[in-house]
């Protein structure tokens, strides 16, 4: 007897029969977006960005196992899609997408409470170029709309009824629009901003005034990974915003003086 009370004791206390941490192959953006993703590249840097950080102490939180990895803006709805990722960071509510993602949902739209950030995009043009934007019409261009391949942008400005190429990135489309192959560039200010004084091009464009859009940015999952943990998906979802509400001012002046 003593011996199957003994059995008992060590199989219950064994790593199999013990609730193991969901992991977590979280995916985000190869581009710098300041100060929310730092960094371009596959490597993650020490200070891996204000999204990335909230990210990681909300898995810390709700017994998560986080595996972040970096790959191309472009491929990450399509990585997600096939459960090559079961989570993508700071992604934006387009309706459409929640055919692959699942997000934070409050009604017929995403939930901005349990947001990440809100980013702003704005049109880039050459300065002293006639291309002028009021808010609501873009004036001037005789070519295209510059814009990164798979961002929600695109669809936004085609539905707007203005022309758009894409091409991969940002670096790519700066230098479309210094070679006056697009008339403007649609991308987050801050991206543009930061982009443009680093490679000492600030003298050669300007960003238009006022901003195209301001948008809620969430974590969101796959469907596979969302239903086989959906407590686990809403404590991060939960915790993630009490972090941002709690933690974004010292976060963002961290950074700002790391720079």
């Amino acid at each position: 007897m003593h011996g199957l009370i003994l059995g008992l004791i060590l199989a219950l206390g064994s790593p199999a029969a013990l609730a193991e941490e969901p992991v977590l192959h979280l995916a985000y953006t190869d581009q710098e977006s300041p100060f929310f993703v730092m960094g371009n590249g596959r490597d993650i840097p020490a200070m891996p960005g204000i999204a990335v950080e909230i990210a990681k102490s909300a898995a810390k939180t709700c017994g998560v196992a986080l595996r972040p990895e970096r790959f191309p803006g472009g491929r990450l709805l399509a990585l997600l899609e096939s459960n090559a990722v079961d989570s993508v960071l700071m992604l934006s509510f387009a309706p459409e997408r929640q055919r692959i993602a699942v997000y934070p949902m409050a009604g017929d739209a995403a939930d901005p409470a349990l947001q990440l950030a809100t980013l702003s995009y704005a049109f880039y043009v050459r300065k002293g170029s006639a291309v002028s934007w009021d808010g609501s019409a873009l004036n001037g261009a005789l070519r295209p709309v510059g814009a990164n391949l798979g961002w929600s942008i695109v669809n936004d400005l085609r539905n707007a009824g203005i022309a758009v190429e894409t091409a991969q990135d940002t670096r790519n489309n700066f230098n479309k629009l210094l070679g006056a192959r697009i008339d403007a560039f649609a991308i987050q200010s801050s991206i543009g901003d930061p982009y443009l004084e680093r490679n000492g091009i600030d003298d050669r464009i300007a960003r238009l005034e006022p901003p195209i859009s301001s948008k809620p940015y969430f974590q969101v999952f796959s469907h596979a990974w969302h239903q086989a943990h959906p407590d686990a998906a809403a404590c991060l979802w939960r915790e993630a915003a009490a972090l941002r509400e709690r933690d974004m001012p010292a976060l963002l002046s961290r950074y700002h003086d790391s720079m």
